[in-house]
């Protein structure tokens, strides 16, 4: 019997201004990890984002990371110079992750590859895959690289040009797998697994040494199409896991790694979940383990009946992020038409009535989009202000191939098709003089007031 084919998995570091790990792990990857070691292969990740890796935390050139509260917690980071594109910025810029030579070391402690898949994340954290490719060019030559995940689905023609990997591979996974197949000289022996997300493993956490947290995705596709949003350029695709998939992965690693905090990764948690998420917190409800979800990405307002809000507090719900985006009733309309002020009120006040406190109770708003201005976004985190939950302002990045590219590009007096890296939030390509960065900085701190001096729900 020939070899079994050895593939690296490779999470690239993030070059920012700021970076958190806000339950951030490389979920794609830890998937396509599950599949192939299912399919035969042997499997292994190197994580430019370990934070607890010891010769990075005491390497004099690096600033160490420091936990916090659910697993989350600030990488250990190295200054780097700044690109030509944010000359002028203000801002310190960093490299996140462990210190290269790190990396060098965990690379070559490994069997020699047949093949290296390298993620990507932002579209403007692309220098951090540019920059581990070539290292891998240079510790493996010979072996193919192969980049996928955002940026190469969103800039597939940037990655093929400045990426420097033998191929940009922005396939889902039933495509992806037949030319997995074809490069290694192999039949997957689990190939119906990879054609349905049902029938798919959970992530290969198994990988992941120091598991401070665990991610879940329940289901993958949402049924909204927002100007803003690339989830349906992303994942086209609907499905769900069962209940008894999906209780079966939590009590796994709280058995196996002793597990407490899981955060949902699903773009529509809540929606079309009767026969999977509901029966599945159900018997956590009844049975256990006691553990604590946190839901990073936003819930659908209009999902939260105060059944759903009885059954997200009772079964261990710590960390609730809401949907309002703007309080507007007609932009509220041209974004999806996915919730109404009144609606989201109605929404936090059974949140407080289920159990929630105001501390619990986060609230996305959009801010810096093209036509929005700072007065909308100033009434609007008042409004969350005072109904008893916190605003966090999710500050615009344009996003390639979503209908509001067109608009960015409109508006941008920078070369935001060509150059990945003015996406970056925080450099806010899209400022006009109705809406400066000073306004952005300004809406930030009235945010931040917000959420320390938040109170209770008036009456």
């Amino acid at each position: 019997m020939s070899k079994a084919p050895f593939i690296l998995l490779v999470n690239p570091w993030i070059e920012d201004f700021a970076a958190y790990d806000l339950w951030a792990k490389p979920l794609g990857l830890l998937l396509l990890g599950a599949l192939l070691r299912d399919a035969g292969c042997g499997v292994s990740l190197v994580d430019c984002l370990d934070r607890d890796d010891p010769f990075t935390n005491g390497h004099p050139d690096v600033i160490s990371g420091v936990g916090r509260d659910f697993g989350l917690g600030k990488y250990p980071r190295m200054r780097i110079p700044l690109p030509d594109a944010y000359a002028g910025m203000p801002r310190r810029y960093h490299r996140y992750g462990i210190h290269p030579e790190s990396f060098r070391r965990r690379v070559l402690d490994l069997p020699v590859p047949d093949l290296i898949l390298v993620t990507s994340s932002m579209t403007y954290w692309y220098p951090g895959v540019v920059e581990a490719i070539a290292q891998l060019r240079e510790l493996r030559p010979g072996v193919p690289i192969w980049l996928g995940g955002i940026y190469a689905r969103l800039c597939g023609e940037h990655a093929a040009r400045r990426s420097g990997a033998d191929a940009v591979v922005p396939l889902r996974i039933p495509e992806l797998a037949t030319r997995l197949e074809a490069a290694l000289g192999i039949a997957f022996r689990n190939r119906p697994c990879w054609d349905s997300f049902e029938a798919a493993p959970g992530p290969a956490l198994e990988l992941v040494p120091n598991l401070r947290y665990a991610p879940l995705v329940t289901g993958i596709g949402c049924p909204y199409r927002c100007p803003y949003c690339a989830s349906g350029i992303l994942q086209p695709v609907n499905g769900k896991k069962s209940a008894d998939a999906i209780v079966a992965e939590i009590e796994h690693w709280h058995e196996e790694r002793g597990v407490v905090d899981f955060a949902f990764y699903d773009d529509a948690l809540l929606l079309n979940a009767g026969r999977g998420l509901k029966p599945a917190l159900e018997r956590i409800c009844r049975d256990g383990p006691a553990v604590r979800f946190h839901v990073p990405n936003a819930l659908h307002v209009r999902a939260l009946t105060p059944e759903w809000c009885r059954l997200l507090f009772d079964s261990g719900f710590t960390t609730l992020r809401l949907g309002l985006e703007t309080t507007r009733p007609e932009r509220q309309k041209d974004w999806g038409g996915k919730v109404e002020t009144e609606m989201f009120l109605a929404a936090v006040e059974r949140l407080h009535e289920a159990g929630f406190s105001t501390g619990n109770i986060g609230v996305y708003l959009l801010c810096g989009l093209p036509g929005q201005t700072p007065g909308e976004v100033a009434e609007a985190i008042e409004t969350v202000r005072r109904s008893g939950a916190q605003p966090h302002l999710a500050e615009y990045s344009p996003v390639p191939g979503t209908p509001m590219w067109r608009e960015a590009l409109a508006v941008s007096p920078f070369d935001i098709a060509g150059e990945p890296l003015y996406h970056n939030n925080t450099f806010f390509a899209c400022r006009r003089p109705d809406f400066t960065r000073q306004d952005l900085a300004a809406l930030k701190r009235l945010a931040r007031e917000a959420r320390h001096g938040g109170i209770e729900a008036e009456e």
